[in-house]
């Protein structure tokens, strides 16, 4: 008996040490990396209502990091709306250019004077140019975006910029993001509230030695989310990439893509805004830098896109070109080393392109 007892004081004082060692190391790498220019991004505002759009919330700062090394770190700002730029939204003064995409245009990875938007008004002498960005939203979100901003700013014209996943991103049985607008299974526009964060992701946004894990380093947070059961439709891994999307999709998602393009037109069309609208289509880089042209998802459905911006007269810049001869000239690359976002060439290149169009 006394064995056994003096067994599982030893245990318990075992467990207990290792439990406080574990506390201890993570109290000292959670310290190290909050005095470390870690990323700190900022919060989605909820949305709850069909007329609002998902955007952050107003007038935060927020410090962003590349790479486990930091080799790369700027602040970025939300405006009075909550989208990042150095500039207010007004109501009262109607913007020359309203420019709508995903984290393309977020842009969180360069300064907000490096962004195309940024880069016109300055550049070109552009006056109320604005820029509506957000991670993870896609072609159906886009349609909604036109609408606000139609509706609250009366833009003279729009730019949407369309990349390699907004297509199959649009459809709700693929992925969905709370706060946006989706495609159903008959092609119909609905609605998902986000009414905050919660649970893990909620704490772990608020530890930085987590958010070096997944935001810098790269941690398989994918991988891990799927164990644990928090997998969100869609978050599929495979290491054959094209355009930042699987090369490889099967008929049933290509074809269901193909009629979000559709309905996208279709959509904006409605919106009586179609002759405003020019669409700027990203390319796939990797064929570029390897002078090769490849068979893949996003290159079917950039032709589709291409061909259907045709049909309905809207006007279209392909970046494949623009890309394709400004690397053919200074061999420099239009993104990140560790991360495949526009840098601030691409950038400035389109904001060229904008002023040629």
């Amino acid at each position: 008996m006394r064995n056994i007892k003096s067994w599982i004081k030893k245990t318990v004082g075992g467990l207990t040490y290792i439990l406080f060692l574990f506390i201890s190391v993570g109290l000292i790498l959670e310290a190290i990396f909050r005095i470390l220019p870690t990323t700190s991004p900022v919060d989605l505002q909820p949305v709850t209502s069909e007329k609002d759009i998902l955007r952050f919330k107003a007038e935060q700062t927020a410090v962003i990091s590349l790479g486990a090394n930091f080799y790369k770190t700027v602040i970025k700002k939300t405006n009075n709306v909550g989208f990042f730029s150095n500039f207010d939204f007004e109501k009262s003064k109607l913007p020359e250019i309203m420019i709508i995409g995903d984290s393309y245009i977020e842009a969180a990875q360069i300064k907000n004077a490096d962004s195309v938007g940024e880069v016109l008004k300055a550049k070109y002498n552009k006056k109320n140019i604005y820029q509506m960005g957000i991670s993870g939203v896609s072609l159906s979100q886009y349609i909604k975006m036109a609408e606000y901003a139609k509706n609250n700013y009366m833009p003279n014209s729009f730019v949407i910029v369309i990349v390699g996943n907004d297509f199959e991103e649009s459809l709700c049985d693929y992925r969905i993001k709370l706060g946006t607008w989706c495609f159903n299974e008959n092609f119909d526009l609905v609605f998902k509230p986000f009414n905050g964060y919660t649970g893990i992701r909620s704490y772990a946004r608020q530890s930085a030695f987590a958010r070096y894990l997944f935001l810098q380093v790269g941690f398989n947070w994918r991988s891990l989310m799927s164990k644990i059961s928090l997998k969100p439709q869609g978050m599929m891994e495979t290491s054959d990439y094209a355009g930042n999307v699987e090369r490889l999709k099967d008929k049933e998602i290509i074809n269901k893509s193909l009629i979000v393009v559709d309905r996208f037109f279709e959509e904006l069309n409605n919106l009586q805004i179609i002759s405003k609208v020019t669409l700027v289509l990203d390319a796939d880089r990797q064929d570029i830098y390897n002078n090769q042209r490849s068979e893949s998802y996003f290159q079917k459905m950039r032709d589709y896109t291409i061909n259907s911006a045709k049909a309905h007269n809207v006007r279209l810049i392909d970046m494949r070109q623009i890309f394709e001869d400004d690397y053919e000239n200074n061999k420099v690359k239009f993104e990140f080393p560790t991360d495949g976002h526009w840098n601030e060439r691409a950038h400035k290149l389109l904001a060229e392109a904008l002023m040629k169009n």
